[in-house]
């Protein structure tokens, strides 16, 4: 399947990759791999097998999985589709069967059978990637977990130990305490969102149902060691505005921000107000003495199709850190910059989650923006109590979301890498890196040269091979 597009979000490297590899003996172009990595950096992101006849990025495409598996101090690479139910019906028609967010499509009844994706959008499962209950899962938004081996084959919609396929967003908690995760789901035509709560070994336990004034778009969320926060802005779902030939996502700037902070224990939801701003992800929560505290990345509205990119923000400034502090007793609320370069994509350490924690790390902007949303030059490490930052600049390569690897043989909390891709236009090549989390701004403990051009993705996360069971059963 070769073919091109004018689409900024299908061009350069966020044109999309067809072939699946598998290729070890990778070579070693700076630094080292510590041996005692034992892992693989999984990432996932939009990336469209046959031409799209509608392509809003980043909600719309196929699942492409880009693994680098680490061992012993050598790489391996391997790629592979999420094979999804639409996907699986597009292969069999050879062509794309539906429509993007911003023009849904419903497939012609007579090519699709009762196991096809109905449509009018498809669930791509190309958001995120992450381990749970001995298995890898790709996520989508408000729609069912793909289960996938180590070897990233696809074993089909994840049911959680239930019945049926369970529905749940792109971003999920893991309790420091019980290991249980947390996740969102929310409907597009009705008021309300759920908090699911996931048991270690990946059986459903809990869910609760959270009213709304508006059927709301809520990408993530945090997690403390006794609340949920669920930041509610102004981005709702308007089935009628679509009919009328308008997004199906709609700015609403007079309903305000509406944040619930949700107890875990089943007690009283409090809500607080604020003025109207946008989340798509947190960096990071935790409680500090009946407060709570939020690092995230605040954007002052959301334009659908723009993920990030400072000139095409809107009006005022671009997507920053910020922190948030919410005192939910008294019904107060605080929030102030972090750091005034364009960023997105936080991650933590995710040993820390819902723990009182300093550093965050982002993709960055240090250049006037240029290309579409989505492109960073830079990586970026924050300390959120200080303000102080470390920045390592890559000039005209592009990166994306770092995720923190932990040294098994350290605990301070910047005590292992950041594992990314990186894209280099001059060669249209990419390599693999690991920074030092102690000193980003230092040259890569280790870059890796790639078989291959990695597009530019979502979200990815560092698996440890013990975390997937060797022959996983779907559940």
């Amino acid at each position: 399947m070769i073919w091109s597009s004018g689409n900024p979000h299908l061009s350069g490297n966020f044109a999309p990759v067809w072939d699946e590899r598998d290729e070890a003996g990778l070579p070693l172009v700076e630094g080292r791999i510590p041996e005692r990595l034992e892992g693989a950096y999984l990432r996932n992101g939009p990336n469209p097998l046959f031409e799209p006849p509608s392509y809003t990025y980043p909600y719309d495409g196929d699942g492409m999985l880009h693994a680098v598996y680490l061992s012993g101090g050598k790489a391996r690479y391997r790629n592979r589709f999420v094979e999804t139910r639409g996907l699986r019906a597009e292969r069999r028609e050879g062509r794309a069967l539906y429509g993007g967010i911003a023009d849904p499509r419903l497939p012609a009844p007579e090519r699709l059978r009762p196991e096809d994706d109905p449509g009018p959008v498809k669930d791509g499962a190309f958001i995120h990637v992450i381990a749970h209950g001995g298995l890898l899962l790709a996520l989508h938004e408000a729609a069912p977990a793909y289960a996938l081996t180590w070897e990233l084959e696809t074993l089909g919609e994840w049911r959680a130990g239930t019945d049926a396929p369970l529905c749940l967003g792109a971003h999920t908690r893991r309790h420091p305490r019980s290991g249980a995760r947390y996740a969102l789901n929310y409907s597009l035509e009705e008021p309300w969102v759920e908090l699911l709560r996931i048991d270690p070994a990946g059986s459903l336990g809990a869910r609760r149902r959270i009213a709304l004034a508006q059927p709301t778009m809520l990408h993530d969320f945090v997690l403390t060691e006794r609340h949920a926060v669920l930041v509610c802005g102004p981005a709702v779902f308007d089935l009628a505005a679509m009919a009328g030939g308008e997004g199906l996502l709609q700015w609403r700037p007079e309903l305000g921000t509406r944040i619930a902070v949700v107890p875990l224990d089943g007690g009283p939801v409090a809500w607080l107000e604020a003025e109207p701003f946008f989340v798509f992800h947190f960096a990071k929560g935790f409680e500090q003495g009946g407060r709570i505290v939020l690092d995230y990345v605040r954007h002052q509205r959301l334009q659908p199709g723009v993920a990030a990119r400072s000139k095409a923000a809107g009006p005022g400034l671009p997507p920053r850190h910020h922190r948030l502090v919410l005192d939910p007793a008294a019904g107060r609320l605080e929030d102030a910059p972090l750091c005034d370069l364009p960023a997105e994509f936080p991650r933590a350490d995710e040993r820390l989650e819902a723990l009182p924690s300093r550093y965050l790390y982002s993709p960055a902007l240090t250049r006037p923006p240029e290309g579409p949303s989505g492109s960073f030059n830079a990586i970026l490490r924050l300390d959120a109590e200080s303000g102080a930052t470390v920045l390592h600049d890559f000039g005209a390569g592009l990166v994306g979301e770092p995720v923190f690897v932990p040294d098994p043989d350290g605990d301070e909390e910047t005590a292992g890498w950041l594992a990314l891709f990186l894209y280099d236009p001059a060669r249209d090549g990419s390599d693999f890196l690991l920074l030092d989390a102690r000193d980003p701004a230092a040259p890569p403990t280790a870059r890796v040269r790639l078989p291959r051009r990695v597009p530019q993705g979502l979200h990815g996360s560092w698996v440890e091979r013990a975390r997937v069971a060797v022959e996983p059963s779907l559940r």
